[in-house]
């Protein structure tokens, strides 16, 4: 599993050891130029004080040779010093034969008795000087100066590392206890986190958690009325059914053919009920997404209409349909046929024998508008806002519904951006208008 705080520090770590390395590099080299510098700095001074000494006097004095040979750099090697006057030699610091060749004068590196010297050669007043080093020796002094001058800043790469472990176990400290305190959280304790004094970065998180949050609070209250309600609404056509069962054990051949229909028009508004939950279940605002696609209004009322055909003739009702040319829309094709499926059931229910059912199909401005208009009773202007609500059964003598196939078309609608208007007809006739308007312009493809 990936660990951004991991992966942080092991670049970070990179970073500092890359950076330190770097500086150290430039360090070494840069302090190995400026030693070497002072070195040959050094045997240039050597050698001028060596001639001026010997100017005009025939050996130089002790007490000055002593402290040039005293006067050395820490942790240097002795030079070898040779003077020559007439190319006789005059003076020499060391024992043997140190043939350097002195036909140039100045700074240069030469190989001498297989050896490698680093040489100045001066000729001044009818002198010349020359100041040996060993390239070998100066070399190795100047490379462990070098390195003690380094040292300390490879030591500080192991402090940088652990400091920067630290920081950025402070920096993720704030993710850390929101984490501890989202574990903690159930369903049915979903509060939401506080954003004061959180760090910026963390803002859009934890906003996008607490709609999360507000989604999930809201769709467990669904889940709980839905279930308190299924529940309730199961219990009543439950408890008569198994009464009505019950007296059918003691009932006679004619009590039995008087009781039996009930029985099965209970059965009946019990598979009614389930059938309408389970539709519920899958239709509200939080279930799973169905399929998007083109839909062809026209057709799809059509199939509804010839689907509830023999309900409707049953009643000898007049079903007329006027429609416009090329309607659709955007949406789940079953869900828009539950919609209008569940709003036709209403208007033929509701509509007497031999009553009238015009559909009436137009496209407006940025809408597509769906007029169904039924010859019932209406609805009483008591409960024209509540019908839409579960299991909610407006005042009627018709026989009771399962009271959710107006919910269930309004939480359709709200998925596909439209909007059921009920109208009740003028006073002086009856019926009941519901217009369901689709707003084309905020409709998803």
């Amino acid at each position: 599993m990936r660990s951004i705080k991991f992966e942080l520090t092991i670049y970070l770590s990179l970073g500092i050891v890359f950076i330190i390395g770097l500086l150290s590099f430039l360090s070494y080299h840069s302090a190995e130029d400026e030693l070497g510098e002072l070195y040959d700095a050094n045997m240039e001074h050597l050698a001028s004080a060596m001639i001026e000494n010997f100017a005009g006097n025939a050996a130089p004095e002790q007490n000055f040779i002593s402290g040039l040979r005293k006067s050395k750099l820490h942790g240097e090697q002795d030079y070898l010093i040779q003077i020559k006057q007439n190319n006789q030699i005059i003076y020499q610091s060391h024992r043997g034969v140190f043939a350097a060749k002195t036909d140039k004068s100045g700074l240069f590196t030469q190989w001498l008795d297989h050896k490698r010297w680093r040489i100045f050669i001066l000729s001044q007043e009818g002198l010349t000087c020359v100041v040996a080093q060993d390239y070998k020796l100066r070399q190795r002094t100047i490379r462990d100066v070098a390195i003690k001058l380094i040292i300390p800043q490879l030591l500080v790469v192991p402090f940088l590392i652990i400091l920067t472990l630290l920081i950025i176990q402070k920096t993720f400290k704030p993710l850390t206890v929101m984490s501890e305190e989202m574990a903690k959280r159930n369903v049915d304790e979903l509060n939401l986190f506080h954003e004061n004094n959180q760090p910026k970065e963390l803002i859009p998180i934890i906003r996008s958690l607490n709609v999360w949050m507000k989604n999930a609070n809201a769709f467990i209250t669904l889940r709980k009325r839905f279930i308190s309600d299924a529940a309730h609404e199961l219990r009543t056509p439950v408890t008569a059914l198994r009464l009505q069962l019950s007296s059918l054990s003691h009932a006679n051949q004619k009590e039995l053919q008087d009781r039996l229909p009930r029985v099965f028009d209970s059965l009946t508004r019990m598979e009614r009920l389930v059938e309408q939950l389970l539709i519920l279940s899958k239709v509200e605002p939080d279930g799973r997404p169905g399929s998007v696609s083109k839909v062809d209004l026209n057709a799809l009322i059509v199939r509804v209409l010839n689907d509830l055909r023999s309900i409707y003739i049953a009643k000898r009702l007049d079903v007329g349909m006027t429609y416009s040319e090329d309607i659709h829309i955007f949406g789940v094709a079953d869900e828009i046929e539950i919609l209008f499926n569940n709003l036709l059931v209403n208007a033929i229910n509701y509509s007497p024998e031999d009553g009238l059912i015009n559909i009436q199909i137009r496209s407006q401005h940025h809408a597509i508008e769906i007029e169904i208009e039924d010859s019932g009773p209406g609805i009483h202007p008591e409960d024209i806002h509540k019908v839409f609500e579960r299991f909610y059964r407006a005042q009627s003598n018709k026989p009771s519904g399962s009271g959710l196939g107006l919910s269930i078309a309004q939480e359709i609608a709200q998925k596909h951006h439209a909007e059921i208007i009920l109208i009740n007809k003028q006073p002086k006739s009856t019926g009941l208008i519901v217009k369901v308007i689709f707003n084309t312009s905020l409709e998803s493809t």
